[in-house]
């Protein structure tokens, strides 16, 4: 009799054990997934709550509301710092899958109705930025103007996902293999001064002259540059001493055209300041390395329409100024 009653009371354990889990289920809020997610993904609770333009506190609380459904704690916090525990790296995967499926869903109504809306997140250098993707907005704007686009131009690589882009446009950089890309074109490089700096200095006639010049570098912590230059099946690798060096293009042709030396620049940075005169392209004859230029993407899913549509205009842009 006593073997009877402890089994009955052990089914009765197990029956509220299952009870108060599917109570906990229906409680769930999907919500609170994706602000972990988003926690994961920024690292901390206030980067989270910038990005997701939440108060602190709204997220402080769907974290502890989340962790005390799960019966687990997710994140190790004190004063200084927090850290996903064990359990929270793992719960953090299905919970950005869970948003990126998301997305998809929308992804999919949007595509029905065959017209782009809402946000687009863009990032690209300064240089790609102003000469290429401002170009395409306007294009794009005209064709889809229920779209706002928000670029953000840096030279610094952004990472997609932490910061919340949607495209990232990156030139000369192998691809992450975490990310989908496309290729918009290939631009070619070549070697320009100001008509002043080559009336004083002289005008290289070969690239071992270029020693004798002062040469302006594209580099970040770097002093050296590699120029390699080819004709008729010759290749010169070129090391180049900078007397400056910078790590933005478009103050690197600035500089070129104040006379400051010999830069090495992108052809379509500088078509209109070689038209009027500002720029002269040094050893012509030689042809410098190309450089191709790509679209990132998170979605393992491919682009969206939205997505789509602004890779063409890009694309366009870059084809008007090769």
């Amino acid at each position: 009799m006593l073997d009877q009653n402890m089994r009955l009371f052990h089914l009765w354990i197990n029956l509220a054990k299952r009870q108060k889990k599917i109570l906990k289920m229906e409680h769930r809020d999907l919500n609170d997934l994706a602000v972990f997610a988003a926690i994961a993904q920024a690292g901390s609770i206030t980067g989270a709550a910038k990005k997701m333009k939440l108060p602190k506190s709204n997220v402080s609380r769907r974290l502890s509301r989340l962790e005390d459904r799960l019966g687990v704690q997710l994140i190790e916090r004190n004063t200084r710092s927090s850290r996903l525990t064990s359990i929270g790296i793992r719960y953090a995967d299905y919970c950005r899958l869970m948003v990126e499926e998301a997305n998809a869903a929308d992804a999919v109504v949007e595509t029905s109705l065959g017209e782009p809306a809402g946000e687009l997140r863009v990032s690209a250098s300064v240089l790609v930025g102003q000469q290429i993707i401002a170009p395409a907005i306007a294009a794009y704007g005209q064709q889809f103007p229920k779209v706002q686009v928000i670029l953000e131009l840096t030279n610094m690589r952004a990472n997609l996902i932490e910061d919340g882009f949607d495209l990232a446009f990156r030139i000369g950089e192998k691809p992450d293999s975490s990310m989908m890309s496309q290729a918009i074109g290939t631009f070619p490089f070549g070697l320009y001064a100001s008509p002043g700096y080559l009336r004083s200095s002289g005008n290289p006639q070969l690239p071992r002259d270029l020693q004798h010049h002062r040469c302006l570098i594209m580099r970040s912590g770097f002093k050296t540059s590699r120029w390699k230059l080819q004709r008729d099946g010759e290749v010169i690798d070129f090391a180049a001493n900078g007397d400056v060096v910078v790590n933005d293009f478009l103050t690197l042709r600035n500089l070129a055209i104040a006379g400051g030396g010999i830069a090495m620049l992108p052809a379509y940075a500088v078509h209109a300041e070689c038209a009027s005169s500002l720029l002269s392209a040094v050893l012509p004859n030689w042809s410098a390395s190309s450089v191709p230029l790509s679209a990132i993407y998170p979605s393992r899913r491919g682009a969206t329409l939205k997505q789509r549509a602004f890779i063409d205009h890009v694309r366009q842009a870059a084809e008007n100024l090769a």
